[in-house]
């Protein structure tokens, strides 16, 4: 029985100092040098998920953006895009009073873009763009409606917990989207990620194990943004860093992603 196996990055494979350990890289090559089924599926952009994978010789369609784009990571090119249709006007009008900050992700032509509003700052959107300061897809505008210019596939916001709480009552309730809504894995301010309703970790690992013609799922993982590929998989193991609404799914609980959980895990079951 052939069995993909899907993890997550951040706060799973990746350590807290934003790196996959050297130990956690040889085990992963050797296991795809063997010829097993792996890949990963994060919140994070293409761009910035090949970054941090660079030394994993991962061969298989990636998911990023929470399952919104499957990209081949061997050419460096999107397979599939979920892109928002008639609920994006709904999401215009939730979002039209808000001055929380954020960037909205779109695509001109074949170009990827975050589009972001001059002005609208706070410190942790602050620290956010000083991070990627060398990201060429962000864009600054000077009107909310050049937002939405070109084809809009997600949106972005980083506050503190108490001011995202009102945009996120406002928008979860909008049919034909998900709503992702989580703390931010190496600062206090949290994350509202809107993605359109056919866009998962759980839908996208579906297309991915079609794909390769796996009959079994595993997954690993520690965030909300997990709990739809858990609950899809056959088995589901959660770090033991893990929020507690993960691990009570969970078919068990492995080390830690400061302990190499998923590449020791790996290693002695296969």
């Amino acid at each position: 029985m052939k069995t993909l196996y899907v993890t997550d990055l951040d706060g799973t494979l990746m350590r807290d100092d934003k790196i996959i350990s050297n130990e956690s890289v040889a085990i992963l090559n050797r296991l795809l040098s063997q010829g097993i089924f792996l890949t990963y599926a994060t919140a994070r952009s293409l761009g910035s998920a090949s970054e941090i994978t660079r030394n994993i010789s991962f061969n298989l369609p990636v998911i990023i953006r929470n399952g919104t784009i499957l990209a081949d990571p061997l050419s460096g090119k999107e397979i599939s895009i979920s892109m928002f249709g008639k609920e994006l006007q709904h999401i215009r009008q939730a979002l039209a009073d808000t001055a929380i900050p954020g960037f909205v992700t779109a695509y001109l032509g074949s170009d990827e873009v975050k589009l972001c509003l001059t002005g609208r700052t706070n410190e942790g959107f602050q620290d956010y763009l000083q991070n990627h300061s060398t990201d060429r897809r962000i864009r600054m505008v000077d009107t909310e409606d050049k937002l939405y210019e070109g084809k809009t596939c997600y949106f972005t916001f980083i506050a503190p917990k108490n001011e995202l709480l009102s945009l996120y009552e406002r928008v979860k309730h909008i049919e034909g989207i998900n709503c992702v809504f989580q703390q931010d894995k190496y600062r206090p301010e949290y994350w509202l990620e809107l993605c359109p309703g056919n866009a998962t970790k759980a839908f996208a690992i579906q297309r991915v194990k079609q794909l390769c013609g796996c009959q079994k799922v595993i997954v690993f993982g520690d965030s909300a943004n997990d709990i739809s590929m858990f609950r899809m998989a056959d088995e589901a193991y959660a770090t033991q860093n893990a929020i507690d609404e993960l691990k009570e799914i969970a078919d068990g609980i492995i080390e830690s992603n400061n302990a190499d959980g998923v590449a020791k895990w790996l290693e002695a079951h296969l």
